[in-house]
């Protein structure tokens, strides 16, 4: 029997819509991100921007909710 090796779960980079938010507005968002993810660190919301975390459904919604309030509607990307 062969055996295939693990394929690693894809993941969501929303480092596209971190470009495109509003020069004033950066901040606010990084914080209103960090608030909908759980964390409090730049450096976890640095690996959640870069992909290298898995999201769930309802975290990929409340991360899409924090762009769309700030008006970008496509986020995901690198």
């Amino acid at each position: 029997m062969n055996k295939t090796p693990n394929t690693p779960t894809p993941t969501k980079a929303f480092r596209k819509g971190l470009r495109e938010v509003k020069v004033g507005d950066v901040d606010a968002v990084r914080e209103d991100l960090k608030s909908a993810l759980g964390i409090t660190t730049r450096q976890s919301l640095a690996a959640y921007a870069d992909g290298k975390r898995i999201l769930d459904v309802e975290t990929a919604a409340r991360i899409e909710a924090v762009f769309l309030k700030y008006g970008v509607s496509a986020c995901w990307g690198e």
